[in-house]
């Protein structure tokens, strides 16, 4: 072995165990000498809604109180009086009225939400050069109030003796000390928050919790998520030599995540960021390792993928095998501009990590766009990202459940960032449905997105297709009729067997006001190469004549007692005017002043009925 070769296999190895330690907080030297004595880190995701959290006594209070003050037209919810000294009082009463301090307490006429942090006497570390004359002759306080929309801090220092405001300045994406009043409210959220009291084995106690009020989020620290205000309520066993690390999210008021950790491990910040701990349990639960789902008959192994989102496999029902593998490999997203004329295609462009293509199209105008991979958050090519893990939830009309999972940008629902939902319904005759959903908010109006599914069924390796009572023998492509009198199109049986499925796709009548697929529907013969794994994105995301499906079926290869494959690729237009909003995402103002999300979603996707329970 050569001198470089020692050396490149050194290098490796270090950056092998560098990568574990970064990723996953495991020190080289306590892996390998005291291995025993690690305690195995766990990640928890919340399993519940705000609603949850909303229940709570003192979350409840907040929010009321929250209220009352905004219909005051207080510009911050003040601190209480058993948080502050009466100069404190008087200098707080002052800053209620100052405008320089509440510039930022409104935004286009309504209220945002604000709190007042901490009024404290002035340190010198606070002052400016003219404050400080004042304050060595005047009692000064230091005010700190939270604009909880715009993550900003202001800070003002008061000559307390004259009332008067010496100085204000504002600090944006930049977050105070909490206030008593949240401290006690991250303690109760962590306190009755059931998947601690899941995790911890008991229902824990005030005296159980320290460091309630440390930030989980600081500028320029570990953590991801600096746009809401954190704090990391921990629970210590001494004896186990661990700790449970409840991460609270008071701008949504809800445990955002929760980490055990040892208690001897330096890797473990106070500081712990939502979206790592996100990264980690998803890589290490479902990038890493295979589930299953056993539920009314239905056996499902599932798994996220590197670039074709939430994958089905093997599954079966009642014993029976349904589906070998299911899965939308891509979204493609184009708009319509004019200017074809002035179009230049030669350099690649980029937009927000994609790589944008152009298109011409008719009547001068052209098409620009990019293809989406949905994939694991870590080592993936993906730019929409898997969002906590996949959820098994009962479906809003009874009779089945659904696997679901949520991809989006961090910075949805920014414009030009990007929300996809895979969902797998299972119903409990039998049937199934492959679904997709759009939650905007995207680049705009005019655009059209494609999700391209993939459905490999599995009816005993050899099935045949039909078109009404025509047999297709070969490879090839049709439009989805957006027809609710032709209720089953299509029907794909096992040529070995009775078994088969009614193919039934979407124009409506799901009862997700959804405004039908227009789809094109592809069979193809089986291939490894052409999706059976991860697959590289298809085709153009412009080219509104092509799906990126076409070479797959251009041999036109018989298909007739073969295994097939069925491609199937809604195609849907947002829609942003005012009170018919389609695939689109927007924010307003609550009544608590908070920003909140309204998502108007585009949900498409065929549905599968076993022959059996069809109408026909």
């Amino acid at each position: 072995m050569t001198k470089e070769i020692k050396i490149s296999l050194a290098i490796v190895v270090l950056g092998a165990l560098g990568l574990s330690y970064y990723w996953f907080g495991i020190q080289p030297s306590e892996s390998l000498v005291k291995k025993e004595a690690l305690v195995k880190e766990k990640i928890l995701l919340p399993q519940y809604e705000k609603a949850t959290y909303q229940e709570i006594a003192e979350v409840d209070d907040y929010l009321q109180a929250l209220a009352h003050s905004l219909a005051k037209e207080e510009p911050f919810l003040p601190l209480e009086s058993r948080e502050i000294e009466s100069g404190a009082k008087r200098v707080q009463a002052l800053l209620l009225k100052e405008k320089s301090f509440n510039s930022d307490s409104h935004l286009h006429g309504k209220p945002l939400h604000n709190d007042m942090m901490r009024i404290l006497p002035a340190i010198v570390s606070t002052l400016d050069a003219k404050s400080a004359k004042v304050c060595q002759k005047n009692p000064c306080y230091v005010a700190e109030k939270y604009n909880f929309v715009t993550n900003t801090t202001t800070r003002a220092i008061v000559d307390a003796a004259h009332l008067k405001v010496l100085s204000v300045e504002r600090y944006a994406s930049m977050q105070p000390d909490i206030s008593l009043r949240l401290t006690h409210l991250a303690q109760a959220i962590a306190l009755h928050a059931p998947e601690v009291k899941k995790a911890l084995g008991f229902t824990p106690r005030k005296k159980d919790i320290t460091m309630a009020n440390v930030r989980g989020t600081m500028k320029e620290s570990p953590c991801e998520n600096t746009t809401h205000l954190c704090v990391a309520p921990t629970f210590s066993d001494h004896q186990k030599e661990q700790a449970l690390w409840a991460v609270v999210d008071l701008t949504e008021l809800r445990l955002a995540a929760a980490k055990w950790a040892g208690l001897g491990k330096t890797t473990t910040p106070a500081c712990i960021g939502e979206r790592s701990l996100q990264n980690r349990y998803i890589m290490e639960n479902f990038c890493q390792k295979e589930n299953v789902v056993e539920k009314n008959g239905w056996h499902i192994t599932y798994r996220l993928t590197g670039s074709d989102g939430l994958e089905i496999r093997d599954v079966t029902f009642q014993g029976k095998g349904v589906l070998t593998s299911a899965k939308i490999v891509d979204w493609h997203v184009s708009y319509k501009e004019k200017g074809q004329v002035d179009l230049d295609n030669q350099a690649p462009s980029y937009m927000d990590g994609r790589s944008v293509a152009f298109v011409n199209s008719d009547n001068n105008h052209y098409l620009f766009g990019y293809n989406d991979a949905m994939g694991c958050p870590l080592f993936s090519t993906s730019v929409v990202l898997a969002f906590n893990g996949p959820q098994v939830k009962p479906l809003p009309q009874g009779g089945g459940f659904m696997l679901t999972q949520d991809f989006r940008n961090p910075k949805w629902p920014m414009a030009c960032n990007y929300r996809y939902e895979n969902r797998f319904e299972f119903y409990d005759d039998g049937s199934f449905r492959v679904v997709g959903v759009n939650k905007g908010r995207g680049c705009g109006d005019h655009a059209i997105y494609r999700p391209v599914m993939r459905i490999d069924m599995d009816l005993g390796g050899k099935e045949k297709f039909y078109t009404q009572k025509r047999l297709w023998e070969e490879e090839g492509s049709t439009y989805v009729p957006n027809d609710s009198n032709s209720t089953y199109p299509y029907k794909i049986l096992s040529s070995t067997s009775s078994q088969g499925y009614y193919i039934e796709p979407n124009h409506g009548q799901f009862h997700d006001k959804s405004r039908g697929d227009f789809a094109t529907l592809f069979v193809s013969k089986f291939k490894a190469s052409e999706g059976d794994k991860d697959l590289l994105t298809l085709g153009s995301c412009c080219n509104l004549k092509e799906d990126g499906v076409e070479p797959y079926v251009k041999d036109r290869d018989s298909i007739v007692n073969e295994n097939l494959v069925l491609w199937y690729v809604p195609r849907i237009r947002n829609d942003t005017r005012q009170g018919h909003e389609y695939c689109w995402a927007d924010t307003f103002i609550d009544g608590h002043g908070n920003m909140q999300i309204k998502v108007w979603p585009c949900t498409v996707g065929p549905k599968f009925i076993p022959l059996s329970k069809g109408n026909r």
